[in-house]
């Protein structure tokens, strides 16, 4: 486990991150090297970040997610955002100026086929 998220391979070349409660998202330099290390090993093509239990996106938060998509962009590996609750979603949506440069899905068996949602 990374400091503030769970990282696991499930198949195919994709890896699921589950933020925790220790994940500080003011500070992405804190994760950066040690995740890319981790997705470098793995082989991942493609991380799915399980916002599940993340209630609120607000700009910090925003940003993390924005610097995550860099830093996969720059490994050749896809950042797919899964599970975004209703009110993460419309808290995101509402300080939205374009749409953010990541994809998003419903659910990891969404993903997984494809299925991409625009915000």
């Amino acid at each position: 486990m990374l400091r503030g998220m769970h990282l696991t391979a499930i198949g195919d070349s994709s890896m699921l991150l589950e933020p925790g409660d220790s994940l500080d998202p003011s500070d992405p330099d804190n994760y950066i090297a040690e995740l890319m290390e981790v997705m470098q090993r793995e082989g991942a093509r493609t991380l799915m970040y399980d916002l599940e239990k993340v209630p609120l996106i607000d700009q910090i938060y925003y940003a993390w997610l924005v610097r995550l998509n860099a830093l996969c962009h720059l490994a050749n590996v896809e950042l797919i955002v899964v599970n975004i609750r209703t009110t993460a979603a419309f808290s995101l949506a509402m300080g939205l100026k374009e749409p953010p440069p990541f994809k998003c899905s419903l659910d990891v068996d969404s993903a997984r086929q494809g299925i991409i949602v625009s915000l």
